[in-house]
């Protein structure tokens, strides 16, 4: 058996569907949730089966906020050999991975073997490569490299990249001790990578990312946020 994984199953065909989550609930250890209608506000999963047939436009909504939503998820496509699926490879979906129906068991195994293999290379990466975390009770992995910005609110932290926003229970200040250098705590309430900061504007104590977002700094951090960026 498989080690624990959590996944998602999209599918209208909700007989179809069921039929997917028995099989990854026999091979895996983890948890698997079938879904049919909106996907909007889905907590994240490790992996997302994505049925994709006659759907047209609501399959492609459904991709894009799964990506969106998290930017390390296993976008895995199912359909027939005969059905088109250029538009789903597209940078703002970017699939994982495509199965044809009848989906063989022995191919099922393979594609999750695959999925288990690259998270523990990911799990094995170089600390300053990779922020670990746990939120929605899965364990998640974000490039630091895609990361802007953590904020301290309502006793979570939240994550912020130029695509989501992720909360989990930590405190900033436990957070700020485990951040590579140029993370650095430009705020009672914010922890900024100085490697998205496009601009400094003392006047009105924000800083400026790469983005376009900005974000306060206090006077007392002032000059520590300004040698990072200047370096």
């Amino acid at each position: 058996m498989i080690t624990a994984l959590t996944f998602a199953i999209w599918d209208p065909d909700k007989r179809r569907g069921h039929s997917l989550k028995e099989r990854l609930d026999m091979f895996t250890q983890g948890e698997s949730a079938l879904f049919s209608g909106d996907w909007s506000g889905r907590p994240s999963q490790d992996a997302c089966f994505l049925s994709f047939d006659a759907c047209g436009e609501p399959v492609m909504r459904v991709a894009q906020s799964v990506r969106q939503g998290s930017e390390t998820v296993f976008l895995l496509l199912i359909s027939d050999r005969d059905i088109d699926m250029t538009t789903l490879f597209r940078p703002k979906i970017r699939p994982s991975g495509v199965l044809f129906r009848p989906v063989q068991n022995t191919h099922l195994r393979e594609m999750l073997d695959e999925i288990v293999e690259e998270m523990e290379r990911l799990a094995g990466a170089e600390a300053d490569d990779v922020f670990i975390f746990k939120s929605e009770g899965a364990t998640r992995r974000m490039p630091l490299r895609d990361i802007l910005f953590f904020e301290a609110s309502n006793k979570k932290v939240v994550l912020h990249t130029a695509g989501q926003e992720i909360s989990y229970y930590d405190s900033i200040d436990n957070l700020a001790a485990m951040l590579p250098p140029h993370f650095v705590r430009c705020h009672r309430s914010f922890v900024v990578n100085t490697h998205k900061i496009e601009e400094m504007r003392g006047p009105d104590m924000e800083l400026k990312l790469t983005t376009g977002a900005r974000i306060p700094f206090s006077r007392s951090q002032k000059e520590t946020v300004a040698c990072l960026i200047n370096k």
